[in-house]
């Protein structure tokens, strides 16, 4: 296994958190404000959330042999 490829996945990976973590305070933001109901704010959590498995997913394959690595 490359360490450069590792080290990359890690430095990828952690933008997708940290891009998860704001899409789901953006959401209760919006729900606690009132702007959107709480089965609205579900759904969109959930579309945030598989979009985030997502994109780990396809980093996992890109950089980490195929997701096999670690398994």
């Amino acid at each position: 296994m490359d360490d450069g490829r590792r080290s990359r996945y890690y430095i990828e990976a952690e933008a997708e958190d940290r891009w998860l973590a704001e899409c789901l305070a953006a959401i209760r933001s919006c729900e606690d404000a009132g702007t959107i109901a709480t089965r609205q704010a579900a759904d969109e959590r959930i579309a945030v959330m598989e979009q985030h498995l997502a994109a780990v997913r396809e980093l996992r394959e890109r950089h980490l042999e195929g997701g096999q690595a670690g398994q």
